[in-house]
C-alpha cells in the first residue's frame, strides 16, 4: 500500500524519474523517439522545483511506496473557465510502470479530487492520447468525451483527447 500526499522538494528527484520513465514506456510510438529522449532526469527534476516552489496555487501529490520511494504522482490545477464548462484540470498522472494495475494511480486520483473539491471545484477535466490504452480507464470512470486536438511534434501528427466529468463528486 502507498501513502498519497503532498509533494515536497524532496520528491521532485522521484516525480522526475516517474515522469521521464513514463513518457518512454508509455509514449513509446506515440512521440518520436527522439522527442521522448529529450526528457532529462536532471531538467525535469529543476521543472518540478520551480512548480513546487512558484506554482503554490498547483496541487501535486505523491505516491509512496513502503521503500520511501516516489513511485507515482498527479498534478491538477483549480481554474475557473481551464476548458469551456470545467473549472479544474487533471494536468498529469503517472505511475511508474512496475506499480501499474495496483489503484495506485486510482489513489492519487481520488486524493486530487478532494483537493480540488475543498478548493471550490464542481468539475474536472483531462488530456490524454487518443490512441493511448489509459482512455478505458477514463471511461470506466464514467469520463464524457468534451474535445479533442491534434498538433505535430517533430513531423509526427500528435492527437489528444478531453474528457470531462461535469460532477466532480462522480470521480470519489
Amino acid at each position: 500500500m502507498c501513502q498519497i500526499r503532498n509533494a515536497v522538494l524532496e520528491d521532485c528527484s522521484g516525480i522526475a524519474k516517474t515522469q521521464v520513465d513514463s513518457y518512454r514506456t508509455a509514449y513509446a510510438g506515440f512521440f518520436p523517439p527522439a522527442y521522448l529522449e529529450h526528457f532529462t532526469y536532471a531538467e525535469e527534476e529543476q521543472d518540478w522545483v520551480e512548480i513546487l516552489t512558484t506554482n503554490t496555487d498547483d496541487i501535486v501529490l505523491v505516491a509512496i511506496s513502503e521503500e520511501k520511494q516516489v513511485v507515482g504522482y498527479v498534478l491538477a490545477r483549480a481554474e475557473p473557465d481551464i476548458f469551456p464548462g470545467y473549472d479544474s484540470e487533471i494536468i498529469a498522472l503517472h505511475v511508474r510502470q512496475p506499480f501499474q494495475g495496483k489503484g495506485i494511480g486510482r489513489q492519487l486520483l481520488g486524493h486530487a479530487i478532494k483537493a480540488l473539491i475543498a478548493r471550490g471545484c464542481k468539475s474536472v477535466m483531462l488530456w490524454t492520447l487518443k490512441d493511448n490504452r489509459t482512455r478505458q480507464w477514463y471511461e470506466k470512470l464514467n469520463g464524457k468525451l468534451v474535445g479533442e486536438k491534434s498538433y505535430a511534434v517533430e513531423g509526427w501528427e500528435i492527437s489528444e483527447v478531453a474528457y470531462g466529468w461535469e460532477e466532480i463528486t462522480t470521480l470519489l
